[in-house]
């Protein structure tokens, strides 16, 4: 499908309402193809909230083939078709997305971190995962990876004892002992200097947390 023709199908779907689109992208997950996978991959570039959560959903179930191109869009310049490919990685919970994930938890948006984080929690029910996210994290710089466990044990403090077992060859280092109590919150000043300075909350927060509210229902 050439760009022309994907550009007049978002422009159709726009004036049709959720249940309408919901059976769209539901029917291109049914069959399954390079036309459809391409097509619903797009659909993480648009706007619409409701468009983008309801193709990454389907993304994660469709496996191998989508894969690759899921952790391609991990680069993309738009922080929402980020986030978007975070969580559609996040709930496929294959092991061979732990290190590109980990290495999001740099992103300078802070949505796409949450994101992040709640992809990482739901590689840590899958064993394998849990294992390339626990060398994932042991190949961090040292304070980086203090402040990624923190960040972790904040979250599920289970899930983050889960990756520690995992880590160094199954060493016994407790949680408490990986996450001091000194240890700043993931989200503080002393983490944006560990991740970088260039903290963006939204490049486009109009198209943000409660602009995509409004187009829930576009």
């Amino acid at each position: 499908m050439v760009a022309k023709d994907i550009a007049r199908l978002w422009e159709e779907l726009r004036h049709r309402d959720p249940e309408e689109k919901l059976g769209w992208i539901t029917q291109l997950a049914q069959s399954p193809s390079e036309e459809s996978i391409e097509v619903l991959l797009d659909v993480l570039k648009q706007e619409s909230w409701f468009l983008r959560d309801q193709a990454s959903r389907v993304l994660a179930t469709m496996g191998e083939p989508v894969l690759e191109p899921l952790i391609g869009y991990l680069g993309s310049g738009l922080w929402y078709t980020r986030a978007s490919a975070v969580a559609a990685l996040g709930r496929m919970g294959s092991a061979r997305a732990a290190a590109p994930l980990v290495g999001m938890l740099n992103d300078p948006n802070r949505t796409v971190r949450d994101a992040v984080w709640d992809a990482l929690l739901l590689l840590c029910r899958n064993e394998l995962a849990t294992q390339e996210l626990a060398e994932a994290f042991d190949a961090l710089p040292e304070r980086v990876r203090r402040f990624a466990l923190d960040g972790l044990v904040e979250r599920d403090s289970e899930a983050a004892g889960r990756v520690l077992r995992h880590m160094d060859g199954g060493r016994t280092e407790t949680v408490e002992q990986a996450a001091p109590e000194a240890a700043p919150s993931s989200d503080s000043l002393a983490w944006n200097e560990v991740v970088g300075e260039n903290e963006v909350v939204g490049e486009d927060e109009g198209v943000g947390e409660e602009g995509e509210a409004k187009q829930a229902v576009r």
